[in-house]
């Protein structure tokens, strides 16, 4: 009897030549949010896909609360709210009729449409005019919109492929906001191009390249391993002089100078404090730290390592 969550073993799918997944195998128990990152063709839609039965894999199996994936396990796929990063709206009706037409769908009751529609859309908080034709929703109300949709069956899973992308601050900070409070007693797994979302909202972070995992850790162990353990200082002036003063201090290496950064390694981590307080002496120091590198690097780092 497999666990309650998602449960991914062996999966590989190819499409005639291209092999886009090569046996991930992952598991996800706990509800929360888990991000999926990976550059561009890395297999992340591939696997979502399989996950959300809208792809047959070529082997492996997948499992959603102890139950097999299947194309016609409707049971399962009833479970399960996906939202595409391509998803498509029918353009010549009104939000209110497409989302009635999407409970339909999902199996909903006609005699229970009308206030399931309603719970929706006061929840994810769609303040336009139900009778506004799609055509003429923006961006942010188009992704309320799909959002509102999957949320229709009041699914136990939610898989959301490039939520995010696209959106402006706003609306990308209110989805934020809503998959926050739906991960509270669900499992969300999202993709995204954006890594500071990823970064700030995931409790553990799944890396996929060339359709492999490479990477599955939570967000501050992946900052601390892809650390380089050096440190930067800044000053008031004299930044090329203390430059020249650590070129010339026993077991400390310098890297450079970045924009208005002094970067710095030391053979030791228990020197640290003896340099700086070396330097006090004839500098004055503005800020010190550990160097970390922003999430690009960080991300370059990990594929490139793989």
């Amino acid at each position: 009897m497999k666990n309650h969550g998602i449960e991914i073993e062996n999966l590989q799918k190819s499409f005639q030549d291209i092999q886009a997944l090569k046996g991930v195998t992952l598991k996800i128990e706990k509800t929360g949010l888990y991000g999926l990152i990976g550059p561009n063709g890395a297999g992340k839609t591939t696997l979502l896909k399989c996950v959300s039965s809208l792809l047959v894999p070529t082997s492996g199996e997948v499992y959603i609360n102890g139950n097999l994936v299947k194309p016609k396990n409707f049971a399962v796929r009833r479970k399960i709210g996906f939202l595409p990063e391509d998803s498509g709206l029918y353009e010549k009706l009104t939000a209110k009729q497409f989302l009635h037409i999407m409970a339909g769908m999902h199996g909903i009751p006609k005699e229970e449409r009308k206030n399931k529609v309603k719970e929706v859309v006061e929840f994810v908080g769609i303040n336009y005019p139900p009778s506004k034709i799609v055509k003429y929703l923006s961006t942010g109300q188009r992704r309320l919109l799909l959002f509102a949709s999957i949320l229709l069956h009041d699914p136990e899973i939610l898989i959301l492929d490039e939520s995010l992308s696209g959106l402006d601050p706003i609306n990308r900070e209110h989805i934020t906001k809503l998959m926050r409070e739906l991960a509270k007693d669900r499992i969300v797994l999202f993709s995204s191009h954006i890594l500071a979302d990823i970064w700030r909202l995931c409790e553990k972070i799944f890396v996929i390249n060339q359709g492999e995992l490479i990477v599955e850790d939570q967000p501050e162990n992946i900052l601390s391993k892809m650390s380089d353990d050096s440190y930067f200082l800044t000053v008031k002036m004299g930044l090329e002089a203390i430059k020249e003063y650590l070129e010339n201090y026993p077991k400390v290496s310098v890297i450079g100078i970045q924009n208005d950064k002094l970067l710095f390694k030391t053979e030791n981590k228990d020197l640290i404090s003896e340099v700086i307080k070396d330097i006090m002496k004839d500098f004055e120091i503005v800020s010190f730290g550990p160097n970390i590198p922003d999430l690009d690097q960080i991300f370059t780092r990990m594929v490139t390592a793989s």
